[in-house]
């Protein structure tokens, strides 16, 4: 069966050289010095938080035997990708800034360029965020797409196995 899905393009309208390449030029260094450097990661870090909040006010980590197909999975579902990385994400910043502060202001690093040995690096750690934030998405695909996928093709199979002993059992009878 064909899926006859189209992608229809977004219509530009025709390019004004005094109504377009200010706010194009407004939006490129908004997006490029100010959202995604400083705005995005403090709400990755923010959003993070409020749902390590939600878990911990709801208890909603447990196992739980008879709430799903597939128990375990869910579980390590929700610790791996629901409290794991958010944990991860939130912790970041204040060991990330002690442990900078430590190795530049107490192991003797003081003494070396300020911006190069501890700003640079304060930046790379307020920034990190999206690369979890990101290695949580993939995760996230993966856990929940292709491992159910595989769990469920193998019980297949296990069904596909059973009823073809069965007809085994049935054709023997006959003769």
């Amino acid at each position: 069966m064909e899926n006859n899905v189209t992608v229809k393009d977004e219509l530009t309208e025709d390019f004004n050289f005094g109504k377009h390449v200010g706010s194009a030029i407004i939006a490129a260094l908004y997006y490029l010095f100010l959202y995604i450097p400083f705005i995005l990661p403090f709400q990755i870090w923010g959003k993070a938080a409020t749902r390590l909040s939600l878990i911990w006010e709801n208890k909603t980590l447990k196992y739980a035997e008879g709430d799903k197909i597939y128990p375990l999975h869910s579980f390590y579902f929700m610790y791996i990708i629901k409290f794991l990385i958010d944990a991860l994400i939130l912790l970041t910043w204040p060991l990330g800034f002690l442990l900078l502060s430590y190795i530049y202001f107490v192991e003797g690093e003081a003494s070396g360029n300020v911006v190069e040995f501890y700003i640079i690096p304060l930046f790379a750690n307020y920034v990190s965020v999206i690369g979890l934030k990101a290695a949580k998405e993939v995760l996230y695909f993966f856990l929940n797409n292709l491992v159910i996928w595989l769990l469920d093709v193998i019980a297949a199979i296990g069904r596909f196995l059973k009823h073809m002993w069965a007809l085994n059992i049935v054709i023997k009878r006959k003769e």
